[in-house]
């Protein structure tokens, strides 16, 4: 299947969609059957209306599919969590170079984003409104990048950090 791939002409933002989904499916699949347990049916819907009343994995595709429809650069990284796993990544960022991150929280309430260090980037709000957030980031070697979702804040986060 892989030859067949590679003989294929895809355009950038459709393989970077296909990369961040393939991307947050290994992970979250390969985290999930070593963690978790059976739950009954229903588990992991949340009762609220709107947006975050879609069961967690349509958010967290809903999420990637809109980080992933934005046109960038050349892809460094990127994923989908729950809201109450937050991102937490660590990449490094070549001295000198700069980078695009964008952000989309899906659900209610909002994030903040942390970026250590400080001349890295600056810290931001993201409003869980399905509107992307996007930051330059600085490369000055090891970036701490966080998102966390603030008391009651419930949905899914997406990220993808593209060299500019």
């Amino acid at each position: 299947m892989s030859r067949a791939l590679n003989r294929l002409t895809v355009p950038a933002c459709t393989a970077a969609a296909v990369s961040i989904l393939l991307l947050s499916s290994c992970s979250q699949n390969s985290d999930d059957r070593a963690t978790t347990k059976p739950t009954p049916s229903g588990a992991g819907i949340v009762s609220a209306s709107g947006p975050s009343a879609a069961p967690d994995s349509q958010l967290l595709k809903r999420a990637a599919s809109v980080v992933a429809s934005v046109p960038g650069g050349a892809l460094l990284e990127g994923g989908s969590e729950r809201v109450g796993d937050g991102i937490h990544t660590r990449p490094v960022l070549r001295e000198g170079k700069t980078y695009r991150l964008l952000l989309i929280c899906v659900g209610q309430g909002r994030a903040l984003l942390t970026v250590i260090p400080k001349k890295s980037g600056a810290d931001a709000v993201v409003p869980c409104d399905q509107a992307v957030v996007q930051q330059r980031i600085h490369g000055h070697g090891p970036v701490q990048i966080d998102v966390v979702g603030s008391k009651a804040t419930t949905g899914a986060l997406a990220w993808r950090i593209n060299e500019l």
